[in-house]
């Protein structure tokens, strides 16, 4: 006679208290994560006198756009130059931006594809020295990136910092679309050279139409890492009106008696685009990331 397992259930109260803990403790991570972003956008639409009013309100007494309005141009104060420059800059963030973030994943997949497929000594000893080059510290290439530039008569040009954001964000998206593109079974390109097709052809017509996890992974990283860059556009671009967004903020805070609130408010502007575009593509991302860290 058999005696069948009977499986063991935990306590009612014990899985009750077990659930809450864990959404006590996502609660607190979700708060420590969201809360700084959420106080800059309650410090943009306050006005300073009641951010420096004692206790310091949490939820703004008098909210208002007009930090916002004063940063279009909209309404008229001192230093509203200085302000108005991060419209100008935040073209700049985004043309920059937008060009390094294509030229990363047009060479960038491509060399990722070679990578992926093409396995020598050589091969691997140039791909570990494109990494070794990301190691670096950012603060070590500037001098050279600043001759280099200088020489080449694109010191303060637009396409001057695009070439120094490549040379620093090509690593991540070589290795990102190296991992992805091992996940490709190596017979489905079998299948279109035995049609006739060439290596190009395969990748352009097969390979590429079903990589689109690993294109947005590495297309987000690569924008957000070149939108929210700082030290490089400090150096690169110190003529007015040709600098990007962060730069453009930090300048803010050199002048005197400029109101906070509308430090708050170019921040929040800053801090919108790299957060809407996270939250549109985050399903992407992760699963373009995390290709090929299991294999079998």
């Amino acid at each position: 006679m058999s005696v069948q397992a009977v499986p063991y259930r935990q306590p009612v109260l014990t899985r009750i208290i077990s659930a809450c803990g864990i959404y006590v403790l996502a609660a607190l991570v979700a708060i420590w994560l969201i809360g700084p972003f959420l106080w800059l956008f309650i410090t943009s639409i306050s006005y300073q006198r009641d951010l420096l009013a004692l206790p310091t309100p949490l939820i703004p007494v008098n909210p208002t756009l007009e930090n916002y309005g004063k940063i279009l141009g909209l309404v008229e104060f001192n230093h509203a130059d200085q302000a108005r420059l991060v419209i100008a800059s935040l073209g700049n963030s985004f043309i920059v931006a937008m060009a390094v973030t294509l030229i990363n994943i047009v060479f960038g997949s491509a060399a990722g594809y070679a990578y992926a497929r093409h396995r020598s000594r050589l091969m691997s000893l140039s791909l570990y020295l494109v990494l070794f080059t990301r190691m670096l510290p950012v603060v070590v290439l500037i001098p050279a990136l600043f001759l280099m530039l200088r020489q080449l008569g694109l010191q303060n040009s637009l396409t001057g910092l695009t070439i120094a954001y490549c040379s620093f964000t090509f690593p991540f998206t070589i290795w990102i679309m190296k991992s992805y593109f091992e996940t490709i079974p190596r017979e489905l390109e079998e299948s279109g050279l035995v049609d006739g097709c060439t290596r190009f052809q395969v990748f352009c017509r097969l390979i590429v139409p079903i990589s689109g996890p690993g294109f947005v992974a590495a297309g987000a990283f690569t924008f957000v890492l070149s939108w929210n860059e700082f030290l490089v556009a400090q150096v690169l671009n110190s003529k007015r009106g040709m600098t990007t967004l962060p730069p453009a903020i930090a300048g803010m805070l050199g002048q005197a008696n400029l109101d906070y609130s509308i430090i708050a408010a170019s921040g929040f502007l800053s801090a919108l685009p790299a957060a809407v575009l996270a939250l549109l593509f985050q399903r992407y991302m992760v699963q373009g990331l995390t290709a090929g860290s299991v294999k079998g």
